[in-house]
């Protein structure tokens, strides 16, 4: 099968974008985080006008990926590398990459003045809630987790699907294809997790599974991406103009309009990126390796950076790339070093290094060209 690196691109940017998102989360008008700087007008709407999009954005495109996964894996296989790719990461970057944010967040809003190694006891301890600031937390790895536990409990669906070679052309038809956005709103008044609802995250990955199944139907949306874009863009605006006005709702009339937004939204990004992005990239070639590492990292970075960036005088537009640049920088830089680390490898779920093949060459005659021995036959050394 041809790579679809558009695949690739979209969910790389989708990583790359998280360092201005988190970095905005800082700054926005919603006070529960990790770290609060100045309220930035600017940094409120760039949560507001991608955050009903951005993660369902990655649950389909790793939807996708499980597909094309699939088609060359047994379930087995796929089972066991969720389990290396996904849940050991996600074991340790609870155990190891996180606890710094909580630590950093009971500096911040609490005064907390021990140390970091007397913190861990309590914070290991607490399972009262998972917040930001009390107890133990997933923090942004529960997409880690969600991913998991979606892809193994959908994997028997998902190989249905395979196997019957079953593929929906009705979401050739752009009105057809806006319509699983009733099915999302419908999953979304199913019980939450932390605040998150795996059940919709569930749907949008299953989605991404049945938009692969078959290159007709990515084409067509590419040919529908200006019908879906005049969906998105004024229920964007709509969106945003709710949360700077009456805040965010949550009950069956803004979900009613909603989640047709969000898909819609979805299925333009998915057009235009199969239109303009569907080509080789050194860079893209590059951060594809590193996108999880960085994934996993960037939020500790972020945070520990912004902790000690705003104890300055530095704020505004100062203070935004004073935290994000270093954030991504750092990221990047301890992704070389975990590349390098077999340890640090399975830890971070990146796959082994393949092994260069060598030469079946060994005597002086055969590197010289002469032939080498029949088989059943033997050499002897000259005298």
């Amino acid at each position: 099968m041809k790579r679809k690196d558009y695949i690739d691109w979209l969910r790389n940017l989708a990583i790359l974008f998280l360092f201005p998102f988190h970095t905005a989360r800082i700054f926005n008008d919603n006070p529960e985080f990790y770290v609060k700087g100045p309220v930035n007008t600017l940094s409120s709407a760039l949560v507001n006008i991608s955050s009903f999009w951005f993660m369902p954005l990655l649950f389909l495109l790793a939807g996708m990926s499980s597909y094309y996964a699939l088609r060359k894996r047994s379930a087995r296989s796929y089972a066991k590398e969720r389990y290396l790719r996904l849940f050991i990461p996600f074991l340790f970057g609870c155990l190891v990459i996180v606890p710094p944010q909580a630590y950093y967040a009971m500096r911040f809003h609490n005064g907390y003045g021990g140390s970091y190694a007397d913190f861990l006891g309590p914070y290991f301890t607490d399972f009262s809630h998972w917040t930001v600031l009390t107890g133990i937390s997933p923090a942004h790895l529960w997409f880690i987790l969600f991913l998991f536990l979606i892809s193994i409990a959908a994997l028997p669906l998902m190989l249905t699907v395979v196997r019957n070679r079953y593929t929906p052309t009705w979401l050739d038809k752009p009105v057809l294809a806006l319509a699983p956005a009733a099915g999302l709103a419908l999953l979304s008044f199913l019980p939450e997790i932390g605040g998150e609802n795996i059940f919709v995250y569930a749907g949008y990955v299953l989605l991404g599974f049945l938009i692969a199944t078959d290159d007709s139907i990515i084409e067509a949306l590419e040919g529908n991406r200006r019908v879906f874009l005049c969906v998105a863009v004024p229920g964007a605006i709509g969106i945003l103009i709710e949360r700077f006005t009456i805040g965010s709702q949550a009950n069956p009339l803004s979900a009613a309009w909603h989640y047709p937004v969000c898909w819609a939204t979805l299925l333009a990004v998915l057009g235009y990126g199969k239109r303009y992005l569907d080509r080789r990239s050194a860079f893209m070639d590059y951060f594809s390796r590193a996108a999880f590492p960085v994934y996993i990292l960037h939020q500790t970075y972020l945070i520990v950076i912004a902790y000690y960036v705003l104890q300055t005088d530095v704020h505004g537009a100062v203070a935004f790339p004073a935290i994000m640049v270093p954030g991504c920088c750092l990221s990047i830089a301890t992704y070389e070093i975990v590349r390098r680390t077999p340890g640090l490898r399975i830890m971070f779920g990146l796959r082994a290094p393949r092994r260069p093949s060598r030469p079946l060459s060994t005597g002086p005659r055969e590197q010289h060209g002469a032939h080498p021995p029949r088989p059943g036959t033997t050499t002897r050394p000259r005298p």
